[in-house]
């Protein structure tokens, strides 16, 4: 157990994390500490015609603010967490290297033993990426890195476990040293806490196509959000040469999984979606069964039971009560209701946001979960685990049971979300499934390397339609008789037959989400087939029973959220949606495994690690003032914080 210093309070958390301080290395200081030989003056790099003396800066987008620097505005600045090996011995060389001899600095440094020494607050800039320095943290792990003297380690006595191996960085192929288990074990602690910690920092590795790691400088570093490499921001570097990002980012994750059993009545653990290809297609085309044959409605995009001719953005999962629904991917759950009550069943959700990169594609979505049985009263040890952590406890203290929760907490692929709830007219248990997005991301996989994207996939614009389906889609539907008019056994017999059905799970479609409010319920079901002759106060009544109650598209749903206030969005069949990941993830492996790799030497000339060159500090950044420099003798009358 350690603790992370940002914004000047100490956060605790489960990683072997060291106050810095404690051994003198604290990179807030303008002068040398505790050199190993004699220091020339406070600033010998000066020597070297560097122009300043701090050496750390202050992130551009929090040195004007007037007043304490939070949480918050560190957790809205930090996006990328940048890995360095220092091309050293150990912690202590780097700490000599970086502040006494050149004047720069990492926010975190990794020995050998695992132990993290945090140097520097993250609210502050640490000079360790030159021009990505402002949205970014660092950490220095201690490495030799270049395998050429293969007894660096033993000419020095230093046993600790670290293997030969090999790394290729911008096409070359470079013979190294290996990461300590130690030092695997320890960032990967350090790492889970700052999940937590910075919600902006999502857990995501740069792909060269889908689930492969990209072993060259990134076409357009600034845009990647997640955990990179100092060699995928500059081709001057190599470093952190062969620290192995994808599975560092798996153990993170948790395994990508289904949202139930694809079968009912399995074991109630996490369904982890199949790397082969037979095996994962067949527990898809089960998943897709236990929605169009065994659920006998609630499709997608009509429903929930479709007469109404109702644009519906998921799809219901039937299955046994209390069933437990999992998160099919990593993210964050940003907006939760527990202990609603509605005439129409239970309408408990947990909404997750996923940013995920698919090869070299980022992407923004949610996953709805919905008709969620209610946790008000069930003991600790049966809940979610999200439901007895800190982030929904201190947000939902201030709720009522039944309001929507707004908060952010991470959860790992796999983790439980819930358990089946009953719904519906026949109230029966079921999980309403639903993937949107602010974006239409089909459109954007479509170029992406080993992309899955079927050439069938189809777009449909409902968003001048309203809360009902296009005409042309109801004309698909509306089989025998046309008559404009959907009945029950219409699409019970369109989904339960393959072909046109098969069809559907292809669609994208564009249309205000059915969790909103807006346009109006009631006027829209005075319009809808099979409804028009209600009288209006029957329409009322069946909006305020089944209806509002699920609603909570609201502007501040929407502003926590990111979402647009309009809840104009893109939806996908969530199960085809999983298998256009899995599929694309599964060709890039492929190919990725016919690759040949060449033989590996020495290190590229040009190309150096943090022992050698400079690439850390932008001149703009040794130029910048300190903000207390342009304090007003009014500002220190009031106490500038």
């Amino acid at each position: 157990m350690g603790t992370v210093l940002i914004a000047g309070i100490a956060h605790p958390i489960d990683a072997p994390v060291v106050d810095g301080r404690t051994r003198g290395w604290d990179a807030t200081q303008p002068r040398c500490i505790k050199p190993a030989r004699p220091c020339v003056g406070d600033f010998p790099y000066e020597q070297k015609g560097l122009p300043y003396t701090r050496r750390h800066g202050f992130r551009p987008g929090l040195a004007s603010a007037r007043g304490a620097v939070t949480l918050g505005a560190v957790q809205a600045v930090i996006t990328q967490f940048v890995f360095h090996h220092d091309g050293l011995e150990d912690a202590a060389s780097c700490w000599e290297v970086l502040h006494n001899e050149r004047g720069l600095s990492c926010h975190f440094l990794c020995d050998n033993d695992g132990t993290i020494y945090q140097t520097l607050d993250l609210a502050l800039m640490a000079y360790h990426a030159a021009e990505f320095n402002p949205a970014s943290i660092g950490v220095e792990i201690s490495n030799r890195g270049d395998a050429s003297d293969r007894n660096y380690y033993a000419k020095r006595g230093q046993a600790h476990d670290r293997r030969l191996t090999e790394c290729e960085v911008n096409g070359a192929r470079i013979a190294c040293f290996d990461f300590t288990p130690a030092q695997y074990k320890a960032l990967q602690a350090l790492c889970r806490g700052l999940t937590r910690l910075l919600p902006n920092l999502p857990v995501e590795f740069p792909q060269s196509s889908p689930g492969q790691l990209a072993t060259r400088t990134l076409d357009n570093p600034f845009a990647f959000k997640g955990y990179v490499g100092h060699y995928h921001l500059t081709q001057q570097k190599w470093d952190p040469g062969p620290f192995d990002f994808k599975t560092f980012c798996a153990g993170l994750r948790g395994q990508r999984c289904f949202p139930v059993a694809p079968r009912p009545g399995a074991e109630p653990v996490a369904p982890v979606v199949p790397a082969r290809d037979d095996e994962r297609r067949a527990a898809l085309a089960a998943l897709y069964a236990r929605n169009e044959v065994d659920g006998a409605g609630g499709y997608f995009p009509v429903g929930p039971w479709g007469e109404h001719g109702l644009w519906h953005g998921g799809i219901h999962l039937h299955g046994a009560e209390r069933e437990p629904a999992f998160a099919c991917f990593a993210g964050r759950l940003v907006a939760a209701r527990i202990g609603a009550t509605s005439p129409n069943g239970q309408v408990d959700f947990a909404l997750v946001r996923h940013d995920m990169s698919v090869g070299t594609t980022a992407m923004r979505f949610f996953a709805l979960y919905m008709h969620l049985a209610d946790e008000t009263r069930t003991t600790d040890a049966g809940r979610p685990p999200w439901l007895g952590r800190d982030a929904w406890r201190l947000a939902s203290a201030k709720a009522q049971p039944g309001e929507v929760v707004l908060f952010d907490d991470p959860v790992q692929a796999g983790e439980v979300i819930g358990r089946l709830g009953r719904a519906g007219p026949d109230a029966q248990p079921q999980l309403h499934l639903e993937f949107l997005a602010d974006a239409p991301l089909f459109e954007e996989l479509r170029a992406t390397p080993g992309n899955a994207i079927d050439p069938r996939t189809v777009s449909i614009d409902g968003s001048s339609t309203g809360r009902m389906v296009t005409p042309e889609l109801l004309a698909e539907l509306d089989t025998a008789p046309r008559d404009g008019d959907l009945s029950r056994r219409e699409l019970v017999g369109f989904y339960t037959a393959p072909g046109a059905r098969d069809q559907h799970r292809l669609k994208v479609t564009f249309h205000v989400s059915e969790w909103s409010g807006e346009p109006s319920w009631a006027d829209e079901l005075a319009a809808a087939p099979g409804l028009h002759a209600l009288p209006r106060e029957a329409i009322d009544q069946l909006v305020a029973d089944q209806i509002t109650p699920a609603v909570f598209w609201s502007p501040a749903f929407a502003a926590h959220t990111g979402l647009p206030a309009g809840a104009v969005v893109h939806h996908f069949h969530p199960i085809h949606f999983i298998g256009v990941i899995a599929e694309a993830q599964a060709a890039a492996a492929a190919i990725a495994r016919t690759q040949a790799a060449g033989p590996a030497g020495g290190v590229p000339p040009n190309v150096t690690d943090d022992r050698g060159g400079e690439g850390m500090i932008t001149k703009a950044q040794a130029k910048s003032p300190d903000p207390s420099d342009a304090l007003t003798f009014e500002d220190l009358v009031n106490g500038y914080p």
